[in-house]
């Protein structure tokens, strides 16, 4: 692992949440209300978790039993929705002023555990213990595809077998049941 990428991106991301953490997170707004914010966060989990809920689930689990992770959390914009919906909530970020945010955002949620984490590992999670992993308009902004390829096998290794995980990289939504899309980087798919 580059541990020079990993500092820039830890020191990158600092330096921004400094700056204008909201308008950072979710760039449509420089002047975000924290309750416009955090509803974005609510309506994004609405959006991209909530329909999925039976690949979640199963047939015969209640969400509060389950244990979620969210890589990438940020100040917790869509963490603190989570964090009602599900049993439990790990939330890992790389950047310190971020997870300050969170933890102060947070902290009303005594389900919802908030850890900084290096960048690239879940050192700080144990073995198969989340049913559920989550990561949105994070991998996009890591310049490394081996710090991704990292973070996907730590998330194997911290899921319960059979548990989904579901990120994104590049905005290009596609359901594994659909035809994936004709073109991604300009190339076609075969």
């Amino acid at each position: 692992m580059d541990d020079d990428v990993l500092k820039r991106v830890r020191k990158d991301w600092d330096e921004r949440a400094r700056e204008n953490a909201l308008y950072h997170i979710v760039n449509s707004s420089k002047d975000w209300k924290n309750r416009d914010f955090y509803r974005s966060g609510e309506i994004s989990v609405a959006n991209d978790i909530m329909p999925k809920m039976h690949r979640i689930c199963g047939e015969s689990r209640s969400l509060l039993d389950l244990t979620t992770l969210e890589i990438g959390c940020g100040v917790g914009r869509m963490t603190g929705m989570l964090g009602r919906i599900f049993g439990h909530v790990t939330a890992v970020d790389v950047s310190k002023e971020t997870i300050d945010h969170a933890r102060a955002n947070l902290a009303d949620l005594a389900n919802v555990t908030v850890i900084l984490g290096d960048g690239a590992t879940l050192s700080a999670v144990p073995d198969g213990s989340h049913d559920f992993a989550f990561s949105f308009i994070v991998f996009q902004h890591i310049p490394s595809t081996e710090v991704i390829a990292s973070y996907c096998r730590e998330v194997r290794r911290v899921l319960r077998p059979g548990s989904p995980f579901k990120f994104q990289v590049n905005g290009v939504v596609w359901d594994r049941q659909e035809t994936p899309p004709e073109y991604l980087d300009g190339g076609v798919l075969s």
